[in-house]
């Protein structure tokens, strides 16, 4: 009975002491580091290029100068065609980063010059797809190990990565091109504007995953290098505000990124000036002469855009703009009777902005606004051109009218002489016709007088009759049909 009482007292002891120590090793464990891979996830064609990137985030109150990364990846699906140490935290490395595309295996092991404390990258990996389907990168293994050289936990080992491979239509082979920007209230980049508001927009072209934006005072820039400019996923339009843009030339640099890599990049000129030019006056030159007008001087500044050109308004008449070229030989007045006027200059920067001078100046050049009369009307004054082509314009008409006419009168007149000739005709032939029938029936009566005639006798007679007939119907239908044509 002791010894079991005793037993069982030191296997509740052995317990209590086990649990102890579990618990305060899980308290007194620190998670040193997370690995995890950039972009986690994608959708590539058969025939692109992408890049990973191996990243590294480190517990802020752990000193960690050493990291070792294993990864494993299906290499019938795609395979690395690169390894990049640019812009890696690491600066030695104590194995160089290495790759199979007949095991899908990355390796690499290297040291910090300082220790991390924030989120870095690691390796850049570049893959170029091969076969159509989904796949993993994993991160394998993962060791890190602080200043001291005692090895640290690694957690977030799960950071793996998942790709789709497909087949589509469209193929980026090449990294994107200039964007191509359009914007309502700054379309002209070599023109001023007054405004500080306005919109930019652009369509993105086929595999585009991220943008870069910035404006700046450079047209040397490279927006991807900031990563507060760069936008994931893109955006297609760009507000300008006067919280961001000032007086001057500023530069929207825009670049495009797709799976290949970062294109070109985009300057786009935007010219603004919201400030009028500098104050000027309005100095008067007297002329020496009391018959001569006096003449204006003036000139100013502006120091965003320039000087554009000048109104000079006299007596509320019409501006006459000046360029600032014509300004420095002044402005000479002219025609104006004698009396106090009103003078004002405004100043066109070439922005639109404007500044006004004023001044009253006397004149006393005696002019007198001459009496206009009506001009003279010269006999050489109405031979011009246009009136002696009119004039040869009336008379051609005139001389076919009276041509026309004339013709007309002749074809009358032989109309009237070929009708009374028609009628003249009728008459004889009814006449000559008239004799002749009647000296023919003469005949007839004195040969139809004997008690027997031949055969061909009687025929003749008969024959006769039937001519006579037949020739005056025919030569009445002719006579009738030429008095229907004189009609």
């Amino acid at each position: 009975m002791f010894l079991y009482k005793k037993n069982s007292y030191l296997a509740l002891r052995y317990t209590s002491m086990t649990v102890f120590l579990v618990l305060f090793w899980s308290v007194q464990t620190t998670f040193a580091a997370e690995v995890f891979l950039a972009p986690t996830t994608g959708s590539y064609n058969i025939g692109q290029t992408f890049t990973v990137v191996v990243k590294f985030s480190p517990d802020s109150t752990t000193g960690v100068d050493i990291v070792k990364v294993s990864l494993k990846f299906d290499p019938e699906l795609f395979s690395v065609v690169g390894l990049s140490k640019n812009k890696s935290v690491l600066s030695q490395w104590t194995s160089e980063p290495t790759f199979s595309n007949l095991t899908g295996e990355i390796t690499f092991a290297g040291k910090s010059s300082s220790p991390l404390v924030l989120q870095s990258s690691l390796l850049n990996i570049t893959f170029k797809a091969i076969s159509v389907g989904s796949t993993r990168v994993d991160v394998t293994t993962a060791s890190v190990f602080s200043v001291d050289g005692n090895e640290l936990d690694v957690y977030g080992v799960s950071g793996d990565g998942v790709y789709n491979i497909t087949l589509l239509n469209g193929v980026v082979t090449d990294v994107p091109s200039v964007p191509l920007v359009s914007s309502k209230s700054f379309n002209n980049p070599e023109i001023w504007y007054q405004t500080t508001e306005g919109i930019f927009t652009w369509e993105l072209p086929f595999g585009v995953d991220m943008v870069a934006i910035e404006l700046a005072t450079s047209s040397n820039n490279h927006p991807e290098e900031y990563e507060a400019a760069v936008y994931d996923p893109p955006i297609t339009k760009f507000n300008i505000t006067k919280e961001i843009i000032y007086n001057g030339i500023s530069y929207l640099n825009i670049k495009y990124k797709n799976q290949i890599g970062w294109g070109t990049v985009l300057n786009r000129k935007i010219q603004i000036d919201t400030i009028p030019p500098e104050e000027f006056s309005i100095q008067v030159k007297d002329s020496n002469q009391k018959t001569d007008f006096p003449a204006l001087n003036f000139s100013t500044v502006d120091t965003t855009s320039g000087i554009d050109y000048y109104d000079v308004i006299v007596a509320n008449k019409e501006p006459v703009k000046i360029t600032p070229n014509e300004a420095q030989f002044g402005y000479q007045l002219s025609e104006l009777k004698d009396g106090a006027y009103t003078v004002i200059v405004v100043a066109h920067d070439k922005a639109g902005n404007r500044r006004e001078s004023i001044i009253t100046i006397p004149v006393t050049a005696g002019w007198i606004e001459p009496i206009t009369t009506a001009p003279k009307m010269l006999i050489s004054d109405f031979f011009t051109i246009f009136n002696i082509l009119f004039i040869l314009l009336f008379l051609f008409v005139i001389l076919q009218f009276t041509h026309l006419r004339h013709i007309r009168t002749q074809n009358h007149l032989r109309e009237e002489k070929l009708r009374r000739e028609t009628f003249e005709i009728q008459d004889q032939m009814e006449k000559i016709f008239s004799a002749l029938r009647d000296e023919i029936y003469d005949q007839i009566k004195i040969i139809t007088k004997r008690k027997r005639l031949a055969k061909n006798e009687r025929e003749a007679v008969d024959g006769l009759n039937q001519a006579l007939e037949v020739s005056e119907t025919l030569l009445g239908k002719e006579i009738n049909d030429v008095k229907s044509i004189l009609k």
